[in-house]
């Protein structure tokens, strides 16, 4: 069993690139969702929130159990509670809110549904027997949710006993059995469509980002990362991109998610130990400050579309994107200082005494979170 107390850095040191990955991905969703998804594929933008998810939890677990050999799942749990909690509730609120006032051009809503998405379950309508949600895309979260739940327990009790490599195949192994039960639903079920939705066919994503987090980890000195070189980032693009071309729907309820998320580990390998302009573009002021808007963006933008296509009604996607985006980011700006801010230094003020693990930062040195 490797020491607890192997070289790791005192804490997740700040990385502005990854809220340019964090800008471009949400930007990503956000075209897509305003009717260019012919074009623009959303799909991909959720994956790539994935992978960034599962390789800075794993790191920031890695770091903690270096620092204090152990991980503390009280703190872990609280952190995630108060960093997703409110500004989700908060967008489901002022989501029902119009929606309630006739103020939104979307489907009926069922209150089942929206129960659904407020505890993490609207990614299994099977289970609430109805879609009719409101729009706040929470499937995906509640897959995050799901991994924050079950991974930390995991690594503390297996994955953190194995030497990294080893974890690191563990992880490569259970995306290999989520490759099967997707190929599974294909064979088995008349629409398996749902393949993009559920957890455990889906969570395949996130694990490959819990492999980078695991093995090779740039941040990690005793990792000694490999370096990719900039044709192994442009092989890992042509082959992102080839997934994309394939429009066949089998291909893409089964190896598109797999081919992609492995192709992810060489492009997030660069950029974690880049110095290049591309880094360098990442880290600027306007992504950061997008990346640091990103989960709260992800949260409203789909109502605000509703809204302006309740409004003008016929909208084209370029109106949607221009017109969504100033109000998208004006209530972004309130989320941050209102909630997110005040909930980040609660955060801090219940966990500080007892020596608060260090946490991902998201878009500046002084705020910490994954």
């Amino acid at each position: 069993m490797p020491s607890p107390t192997a070289p790791v850095p005192p804490a997740m040191p700040y990385l502005p690139q990854l809220d340019g990955v964090r800008a471009l991905a949400i930007g990503i969703v956000y075209v897509a969702h305003c009717g260019l998804s012919h074009v623009v594929p959303g799909g991909f933008g959720v994956t790539v929130f994935f992978f960034l998810s599962g390789y800075l939890i794993t790191t920031l677990l890695r770091i903690e159990r270096g620092v204090s050999g152990t991980v503390s799942l009280k703190a872990f749990y609280l952190r995630r509670a108060l960093r997703i909690l409110p500004p989700m509730y908060l967008a489901l609120a002022f989501s029902g809110l119009l929606y309630g006032l006739g103020l939104l051009d979307w489907m009926r809503v069922d209150a089942v549904a929206v129960l659904g998405q407020a505890t993490f379950l609207t990614n299994y309508p099977d289970l609430l027997g109805t879609e009719q949600v409101l729009p706040v895309p929470l499937w995906s979260l509640a897959i995050e949710e799901h991994f924050y739940l079950l991974f930390p327990l995991a690594y503390l009790l297996w994955l953190g006993r194995l030497s990294p490599r080893r974890a690191a195949l563990a992880c490569l192994a259970l995306c290999g059995g989520v490759l099967a039960i997707r190929c599974l639903n294909v064979w088995r079920l008349a629409d398996y469509s749902l393949n993009y939705s559920w957890t455990h066919t889906r969570i395949d994503a996130i694990l490959f980002g819990c492999c980078l987090g695991l093995w090779n980890n740039p941040v990690i000195p005793a990792d000694r990362a490999w370096r990719p070189k900039p044709r192994h980032v442009a092989a890992a693009g042509a082959v992102i991109l080839a997934t994309l071309a394939v429009r066949n729907p089998a291909f893409r309820e089964t190896l598109r998610y797999t081919l992609q998320s492995a192709a992810l580990f060489v492009p997030f390998s660069a950029a974690l130990q880049g110095r290049g302009w591309v880094v360098r573009a990442l880290g600027s002021a306007p992504m950061r400050r997008l990346g640091l808007y990103s989960y709260s963006f992800y949260l409203l933008h789909p109502t605000m579309i509703a809204l302006l296509l309740h409004l003008r009604p016929g909208s084209g996607s370029l109106v949607l994107i221009v017109a969504g985006l100033v109000p998208t980011l004006a209530l972004c700006a309130l989320m941050q200082a209102w909630v997110e801010r005040p909930c980040a230094r609660l955060r801090r003020r219940l966990l500080d005494p007892s020596g608060r693990p260090p946490e991902p930062s998201l878009a500046d040195p002084e705020r910490r979170a994954a």
